[in-house]
């Protein structure tokens, strides 16, 4: 966005970004932008904090106006808060022997949350929930998994990540509570082995001789999660 507010500027139409990642807009330098510090996806802060959202957008609207010279780059300070549920906690024991071993023992959980909830938005990569951590697991093994006919090799990676952050997402939620999204990326990019194994892949990807392996690695992992990867 911010090499997307240049360009406006050049055809005459003033612009203003809402920036999450600070580096990005520090790099770039928009005319104006506006540093938020809330997660990833949420520019303007929490869900339903009507109050909050329009102090991020008058803050940012008022660097139009904005006295001295360009780039302008203002830091927003107000936190979104705390919307933790303080009782919630996962509602299994995980197994830490091995990445797959921790994906069957979440299967249970899921499918109970399956029932209560009526719905899943699992299932893009075509591959059965049993197999599909193992699928990742093994992708850049001597011995990989076979792809299934119908989807490219790199598509199918790209898709079996998102459905194994669906399933442990989805499994959050098996008992009721209501977890924010923060507290659940904290629980699974920090306390689950499948987290780790994505944030490998996403840094094998990224490195390796595979173009298009390295076109996607960019966006298996949420930025703010990839700067704490060390």
């Amino acid at each position: 966005m911010s090499g997307l507010a240049h360009y406006l500027e050049d055809e005459g139409l003033s612009t203003v970004v809402v920036a999450l990642v600070r580096e990005h807009v520090v790099k770039i330098s928009p005319p104006r932008a506006l540093w938020v510090p809330f997660e990833m996806g949420r520019p303007f802060a929490t869900p339903n904090n009507i109050g909050l959202q329009q102090r991020v957008l008058k803050a940012a609207l008022s660097l139009l106006d904005a006295p001295g010279t360009e780039p302008v780059l203002q830091d927003f300070t107000e936190e979104a808060g705390n919307l933790h549920d303080s009782n919630w906690i996962f509602p299994a024991l995980l197994s830490n022997e091995s990445v797959i071993a921790e994906a069957k023992s979440i299967l249970p959980s899921w499918h109970k949350a399956q029932t209560r909830i009526g719905k899943t938005t699992v299932g893009v990569s075509g591959l059965p929930p049993e197999t599909v951590v193992e699928f990742i697991d093994r992708y850049f093994s001597s011995d990989p998994m076979p792809n299934p006919k119908g989807m490219a090799l790199v598509s199918r990676a790209r898709f079996a990540i998102d459905d194994i952050k669906l399933i442990y997402f989805e499994s959050a939620f098996a008992n009721g509570g209501q977890p924010s999204s923060h507290q659940l990326n904290e629980w699974f990019w920090k306390q689950t082995l499948a987290g780790k194994m994505i944030l490998d892949f996403q840094e094998a990807a990224r490195i390796g001789d595979n173009e298009n392996l390295r076109l996607i690695s960019g966006s298996l992992v949420p930025p703010e999660r990839t700067y704490e990867y060390t």
